[in-house]
């Protein structure tokens, strides 16, 4: 809880619960201004737009707090500080990490609630696409973590966590490209065994957060939800241990 209460402390300092509030809020507004050119389909239109740019919006809000803030607190000496009372390292990892999901389920939910009082989706498809930024947002802070306490610059974190990002958005149509390039030869050929490589050991984050679930509502074949949920059963511990690993190994 004092860890916690010390996230919550300096989140309130970066005006991170105001930052990505207004930043969402414009992001509507600007939804809804390009989709009133649309001839037909408007709230459509808007709910498409709002769903891809304010998740984006937050996780890389988060993303950039969540590694300058762990970055600070090592360069500054908290971390030393918080580690010389009885708590093994494994154990801050796990903290921390609960803790700024915490930030991010709260950040997570207003993002649901500005989508169903604006966009005003479907019950079902808002539900399932709010539940699934949580899922998204959760395994990227995660991530955020992990390369904020093994590099040490907070802007290699943030971009190390935008590449991660980019791929793991890509990974299932670079899979695609890998699948039907694997007849040709040569480079073609090398690509598609990276590719191949790179879809099987990066989440597939193109099922989470689908913007057709705040246009068409939840749909019984191929939602994809539960592909989400899985992804994060594994990936997250997967993440949270090699993060405990390195960190355990780590001279402060």
């Amino acid at each position: 809880m004092a860890l916690l209460r010390y996230l919550f402390i300096s989140a309130a300092r970066e005006r991170l619960f105001l930052t990505l509030p207004v930043l969402i809020a414009a992001g509507a507004a600007l939804s809804l201004f390009t989709s009133s050119s649309a001839i037909a389909e408007q709230r459509e239109m808007a709910a498409a737009f709002f769903g891809a740019g304010s998740r984006v919006i937050l996780i890389f809000g988060l993303i950039i707090f969540s590694c300058f803030h762990v970055r600070r607190a090592m360069s500054g000496g908290e971390i030393a500080f918080i580690l010389s009372r009885p708590l093994s390292r494994g154990a801050f990892v796990l903290v921390y990490a609960a803790s700024l999901g915490v930030i991010g389920m709260i950040c997570a939910g207003l993002t649901g609630v500005f989508a169903g009082f604006i966009i005003r989706p479907p019950l079902d498809g808002l539900v399932l696409w709010s539940a699934s930024l949580l899922l998204e947002t959760l395994l990227m802070i995660v991530m955020a973590l992990f390369f904020a306490l093994i590099l040490n610059s907070a802007v290699t974190a943030v971009l190390s966590c935008a590449g991660f990002y980019a791929l793991a958005r890509l990974s299932g149509f670079l899979g695609e490209l890998a699948s039907s390039a694997q007849t040709h030869g040569g480079a073609d050929g090398l690509l598609s065994k990276v590719f191949t490589a790179i879809s099987m050991l990066v989440p597939r984050l193109d099922f989470f957060t689908r913007g057709e679930w705040l246009v068409h509502g939840w749909r019984e074949e191929g939602h994809g939800i539960e592909l989400a949920l899985l992804q994060c059963v594994v990936f997250i511990p997967l993440i949270l241990t090699a993060t405990m690993i390195d960190f355990s190994r780590r001279r402060l």
